[in-house]
C-alpha cells in the first residue's frame, strides 16, 4: 500500500469528527450500589417528613464532638429520580444541622465539603422507616414522635397497596423495612394520634411518655363506655367534643406527668354536668372500669356499671324505687322498708352475723343523694325542721366522736352468739364486755395497730366511695358486709395487693356475694392466683364453667415444668379429676402446703396464696351447698 503524503494525511486529519447520536444530558446518572461521594453542603438537603420534630436531646454533645474531632460518622445520603439534591436518609438530619451552623461559625472548609455514604433510592415508606430507627436507636425519640412517624408509615403503605392495612400487617412490613415495634404498642399510638393529640399538643411534644399516654388513654376509654352507658341523657357523638374542653386545661408546655388525682376530678365533673349522674357514682364506676379493664376482667360479669344503673333508673323512673335513707333515720329504724330481704338464719357453720344497731348510732345522717334530693331548690328559703333535726344530730355526733376518741379502752369488732341471732348491724363490743372477747383479739390500739401491720403484705386500693356503696348495698339486702380494719383484731385476715379483694375472713361470705353467679366469680379469680403462681395464668389452660364450680382445665403444654404440673394438679384435685401423669401422691400436699420439701425443689405456696387457696375451697363448698339447694328444690 503507497503511503499518503503529507498533504492527504493533513487532509485527512482536517476532516470533522463523527456526529452525537444521542441526546445531552445535564447529569450522570445516580450509582446503583454503596459507595462513598464527594459532596458539599449546598448539595444535600435534610429529609422534610423527619419524624423528629423536637431538638435531639444529644444536639451540644454530638456538635461539640464534631467541632473537636471532625465529622466521623458519614451521613447516609440518597437522591431521588430526577432530583439534582441529595437527601439525607436512615437518620443524620442533625449533623447536617450542626456542620451548617460551625460553617457559618468558622468558614473552615472541613465542614462545608466532605465524603457521605451513598445508598440506592428505594421508596418514601423506606426512608421514612429508616428514620425511625436510627433517632429511635440514636436519639431517643418522644412518643408522639414515634407514633407520628407509624401513622405516616401506615399512610404510606395503604397508599401504595391500595387497601387499608390491619395492625399485624403493618408490624410486618415495618419489620420487614427495618423497624421493630410491637403490636400492644400501634393501637396505642394510633389512638394517641388520633384522639390525644388534637387535645394536648404541647404536653405530648413536651414529653408526656407511654405510661401517662396508655393512662390517658384507659380513662379516656373508660369515660366513653359511661357516657354510651347513659343512652337517654346524651348522645355518643357529643363525647369527643365534652372530652376536649375538658382536658385542654391541663395541656402545658414542659409537663411531662399529668396531675391525675386533679384529672380524674375534672372528668367526673364532665359526666355529672352532662348525665346528670351523681359525682361519687361517675367516680366509683369510672375506677370500676378503669381497673377491670386493666386486669382484663369482664365488665358486665363483674358488675362495673351495677351503681350507674341504679343510678340512672332512679332518675329515669323516681316512683319506680323510692330513694332510702341510709343509715336509717330514728323514726324509721323499728321498721324496715318493705321488700327488703331479711337477715339469713345464724347457722354455726356458716358467717356470723352483726350485733344489733344501738340508738346513738343509728341516728346519722342520710346519705348526701338523699339530702340532694330533699333540699330545698331556692337557697332563700328558711331551714325545715327536718334539716334542722339533722344538723342537731350532727352535733350529737360530733360529740360522741370527742368523747370515744377520749376513751381509754376503744370500742372493737366482736363475734358473739347473740350478734347472729338478733341480724345484721355494727360490730361494736362495749368496756363492759371485754371479758368476753375470745382468746388473741387485740385489746388496745397499740396491739391493733400491730395486727394490722402484721396482717398486711401489701396495700389494697379501695376508695371511699366504693367502701360506702357496697356498705349501702349490704344494708338495703339485710345483710352484713365488713371491712378489713375491722375484723384484724380479732379473725385471721390477709391485705396483700393482689388482683384479689383482701381475705377479711377466711370462712365468712358476704351476703352480696352468697350466690352462685357471685361464687362463681370469686372461685375464677382465686383460681386464676394459684394459676398464675404455677405460671400459666391468663392462659387458654383455666376456661370458665357457668353450670359447675366456676372454673375447668384444658392440659398443659408439653414444656410445662414440675411447679406448673403441682399447681394444676391441686387446682384439678378440687374438681376430683386428676392426671395419672402428674404427681398425685400424698406429697403433693405436703410440698404445696410446706409441710414437707424436696431438695433443691421449692414448691410450696406462700402464704398469700396458701391463703386463697383456703378461701378456695370455702367458696368451693358453699357453691356446692347452693347446687344441692337447687337440685332438692327441683326434684
Amino acid at each position: 500500500m503507497k503511503r499518503p503524503t503529507d498533504q492527504q494525511l493533513r487532509e485527512r486529519l482536517m476532516q470533522p469528527g463523527p456526529k452525537r447520536q444521542g441526546q445531552p444530558v445535564d447529569a450522570v446518572t445516580p450509582p446503583d450500589q454503596e459507595m462513598a461521594v464527594w459532596v458539599t453542603l449546598d448539595m444535600l438537603k435534610p429529609y422534610e417528613h423527619n419524624p423528629r420534630q423536637v431538638k435531639n436531646p444529644k444536639y451540644e454533645e454530638i456538635k461539640a464532638s464534631i467541632r473537636a474531632a471532625g465529622l466521623k460518622h458519614k451521613p447516609p445520603v440518597t437522591q431521588r429520580p430526577g432530583e439534582k439534591h441529595y437527601t439525607i436518609c436512615d437518620g443524620g438530619n442533625t449533623r447536617l444541622q450542626i456542620l451548617r451552623e460551625l460553617y457559618e461559625e468558622t468558614g473552615e472548609s472541613r465542614f462545608h465539603a466532605f465524603y457521605a455514604l451513598y445508598r440506592p433510592w428505594q421508596s418514601e415508606v423506606k426512608m421514612l422507616t429508616g428514620h425511625l430507627s436510627e433517632n429511635d436507636n440514636r436519639g431517643q425519640l418522644l412518643w408522639i414522635e414515634r407514633a407520628k412517624g407509624v401513622v405516616d408509615a401506615k399512610a404510606m403503605y395503604e397508599e401504595e397497596s391500595g387497601y387499608t392495612l390491619s395492625q399485624r400487617e403493618l408490624v410486618r412490613r415495618l419489620a420487614e423495612d427495618g423497624y421493630q415495634v410491637a403490636q400492644s404498642h400501634i393501637s396505642r399510638m394510633l389512638y394517641t394520634v388520633e384522639h390525644l393529640l388534637p387535645t394536648l399538643p404541647n404536653s405530648l411534644y413536651s414529653g408526656l411518655g407511654r405510661s401517662q399516654a396508655e393512662k390517658l388513654i384507659s380513662y379516656r376509654e373508660a369515660c366513653r363506655l359511661l357516657w354510651e352507658r347513659c343512652t337517654e341523657e346524651v348522645t355518643p357523638e357529643d363525647f369527643g367534643e365534652a372530652w376536649h374542653q375538658t382536658m385542654a386545661w391541663f395541656d402545658d408546655e414542659g409537663q411531662t406527668e399529668m396531675n391525675w388525682s386533679m384529672v380524674v376530678d375534672r372528668l367526673c365533673g364532665m359526666l355529672a354536668d352532662h348525665t346528670g349522674v351523681h359525682f361519687n357514682v361517675c367516680e366509683l364506676t369510672l375506677d370500676n372500669i378503669v381497673t377491670y379493664r386493666k386486669r382484663r376482667w369482664d365488665l358486665e360479669e363483674h358488675q362495673a356499671f351495677e351503681a350507674l344503673d341504679v343510678e340512672l333508673q332512679q332518675m329515669r323512673d323516681p316512683d319506680a324505687q323510692p330513694p332510702s335513707v341510709y343509715p336509717p333515720l330514728p323514726e324509721s329504724a323499728a321498721a324496715p322498708a318493705a321488700g327488703r330481704a331479711t337477715a339469713p338464719a345464724a347457722d354455726p357453720g356458716r358467717e356470723p352475723q352483726y350485733q344489733p344497731q344501738s340508738d346513738s348510732q343509728a341516728e346519722q345522717l342520710p346519705s348526701p343523694r338523699t339530702l340532694s334530693r330533699d333540699a330545698p331548690a331556692d337557697d332563700e328559703r328558711a331551714e325545715s325542721a327536718e334539716l334542722l333535726r339533722l344538723r342537731e344530730q350532727v352535733a350529737a355526733l360530733e360529740r360522741e366522736k370527742q368523747q370515744l376518741s377520749e376513751s381509754a379502752s376503744p370500742m372493737v369488732p366482736v363475734f358473739s352468739e347473740s350478734a347472729s341471732e338478733a341480724g345484721p348491724g355494727p360490730m361494736v363490743a362495749s368496756a363492759e364486755e371485754e371479758g368476753d372477747w375470745p382468746e388473741g383479739a387485740a385489746r388496745t390500739e397499740a396491739e391493733r395497730a400491730d395486727r394490722l401491720e402484721g396482717l398486711t403484705q401489701s396495700r389494697w386500693e379501695e376508695t371511699p366511695g366504693k367502701r360506702g356503696y357496697r356498705h349501702h348495698l349490704a344494708s338495703e339486702l339485710g345483710v352484713p358486709s365488713f371491712d378489713f380494719e375491722q375484723l384484724a383484731p380479732l379473725a385471721a385476715p390477709v391485705l396483700s395487693g393482689e388482683t384479689t379483694p383482701p381475705i377479711a375472713d377466711v370462712w365468712f361470705i358476704e351476703g352480696v356475694e352468697d350466690e352462685p353467679r357471685s361464687l362463681r366469680i370469686r372461685i375464677r379469680e382465686l383460681v386464676q392466683v394459684i394459676a398464675r403462681w404455677g405460671g400459666f395464668g391468663g392462659s387458654d389452660v383455666v376456661i370458665a364453667d357457668d353450670n359447675g364450680i366456676g372454673f375447668d382445665l384444658n392440659p398443659l403444654p408439653d414444656a410445662a415444668d414440675r411447679r406448673a404440673r403441682f399447681a394444676w394438679q391441686a387446682l384439678a384435685s378440687l374438681r376430683g379429676e386428676l392426671n395419672p401423669e402428674y404427681p398425685a401422691d400424698a406429697t403433693l400436699w405436703g410440698a404445696l402446703l410446706g409441710t414437707h420439701r424436696e431438695e433443691g425443689v421449692e414448691s410450696a405456696w406462700d402464704d398469700a396464696v396458701l391463703l386463697r387457696f383456703f378461701r378456695l375451697v370455702r367458696l368451693i363448698r358453699r357453691l356446692r351447698e347452693h347446687l344441692q339447694g337447687q337440685q332438692e328444690a327441683q326434684s
